[in-house]
């Protein structure tokens, strides 16, 4: 399979992506930032991300998901937010081969940068 989508860690992070695959934690928000090479790339990109999306949406633990894209008429970066049950969960759906099968559909030179979080409880602004 030719992957036209490059996986990355974030710049600076201490935790590369596959260690914090193997980091329990529950529930687990995977958060993934692409970067397109051109705003051009935008329709083939969705394309494949809705079967991305269908695929996920469909393993066991996933709760929810939203896509969201850079504001302006060439915005080419797109972050998908989704919430999973545990790590685990996402970890089995990440590995399907099937999945992995959807990467070689990506608008060549596509950079993905995904990184696994969890909830912070912060005093009087948030709850974890």
């Amino acid at each position: 399979m030719n992957s036209h989508l490059d996986l990355l860690d974030i710049p600076g992070t201490s935790t590369p992506f596959l260690r914090q695959l193997e980091t329990e934690t529950s529930p687990a928000i995977f958060i993934n930032t692409f970067v397109l090479k051109s705003h051009k790339d935008k329709e083939l990109f969705l394309a494949n991300w809705a079967l991305d999306g269908n695929f996920m949406k469909a393993q066991y633990g996933m709760l929810s998901g939203q896509l969201h894209r850079s504001v302006g008429p060439e915005g080419n970066i797109f972050v998908n937010i989704a919430v999973w049950e545990s790590t685990d969960a996402f970890r089995k759906a990440f590995a399907d081969p099937e999945f992995k099968k959807h990467a070689a559909g990506y608008p060549k030179g596509t950079i993905a940068y995904p990184i696994i979080l969890s909830k912070v409880a912060v005093g009087g602004v948030c709850v974890a």
